[in-house]
């Protein structure tokens, strides 16, 4: 038997050289030793206060394995293959980007729209669209908190991300109609059933310039998927415009839109979603004080009391 005490004094040691935020490396603590030990962050706690919590060689060896993952500056979410988005487990790898909190915040602002009946008809006649779905975790939420929801399409380029979109959506015991589409070739290919109806578009695409690499944490270079994080500096608007010109084109009803945004260039999206029609449009700002959503209409020819 191993104080636990002992492993959080090692954990220490050979991490606090990683992290600058001490309560950002306890999280990570009680992350990993609440995952490995099956037990929630209140036992860990009691057995480090008294100092004579002990838990056995194996999950000691368990521990310190992760730990040495963790000191190659990998992700605690794909070292334990769990990420929290709303306080629900999903799984995560390598393949998908780390659900975040400022994503939380633009799935709130969605359900705020909808608890304030901002979006009043009935949820049942309504069709989502997750595009760039990721792990899933806005489609799933959003279905899980708004169960009514007619229809909620995840889209995504990669057929290894959609399988762990599909995995965490099994988790979680919702319907969502995953579909395979490189957004920048073929987004014209996305289903739609009812182009008449109230839609709602959401989107975290990739939107950090190459050039803003360098203000990047080391563990999100190194293993977070590149693919699902960067663009290039000549085109930075180029998953927004695609995807205002495919809502333009394909919808006659109401769109609401939601973007997570770079906060460098927020005025630039502003200025060209109204330059093609878009009104209502919304900026907001993330809990570090970064503009990070845009929310923004479209109005379809068929609709004739625009607000």
């Amino acid at each position: 038997m191993v104080s636990i005490y002992k492993f959080y004094n090692l954990f220490q040691k050979t991490l606090k050289h990683l992290y600058e935020d001490p309560r950002e490396l306890e999280n990570i603590f009680f992350l990993l030793t609440t995952h490995i030990l099956k037990c929630d962050k209140t036992t860990v706690l009691l057995q480090l206060i008294n100092k004579k919590g002990k838990i056995s060689i194996f999950f000691y060896k368990k521990l310190i394995k992760k730990l040495w993952e963790l000191k190659k500056n990998r992700p605690i979410q794909y070292v334990i293959g769990i990420a929290y988005f709303f306080g629900m487990k999903f799984i995560v790898n390598e393949k998908v980007f780390i659900p975040r909190p400022e994503t939380e915040e633009l799935v709130s602002w969605i359900l705020h729209i909808f608890n304030t009946n901002i979006i009043t008809i009935n949820t049942g006649h309504i069709q989502i669209f997750d595009l760039g779905t990721g792990s899933g975790c806005i489609s799933i939420t959003l279905k899980k908190k708004k169960p009514d929801i007619g229809l909620i399409y995840a889209i995504d380029a990669y057929t290894e991300v959609i399988d762990i979109a599909r995995k965490n959506a099994a988790l979680h015991n919702v319907e969502i109609s995953f579909k395979k589409v490189n957004i920048l070739k073929n987004i014209i290919s996305i289903p739609i059933i009812n182009k008449h109806s109230i839609n709602i578009i959401v989107s975290n695409p990739p939107y950090v310039k190459l050039s803003e690499k360098k203000l990047l944490h080391l563990n999100i270079i190194q293993y977070e998927p590149h693919k699902a994080l960067f663009i290039t500096d000549e085109d930075p608007l180029i998953f927004y415009k695609k995807i205002s010109f495919w809502i333009k084109k394909s919808f006659t009803g109401i769109v609401y839109v939601f973007f997570e945004i770079n906060q460098f260039i927020y005025l630039d999206i502003i200025d060209f979603m109204k330059k093609i029609g878009f009104s209502n449009i919304k900026i907001k700002k993330d809990c570090q004080g970064f503009f990070r959503m845009i929310h923004a209409v479209f109005y379809g020819k068929n609709v004739k009391n625009k607000i």
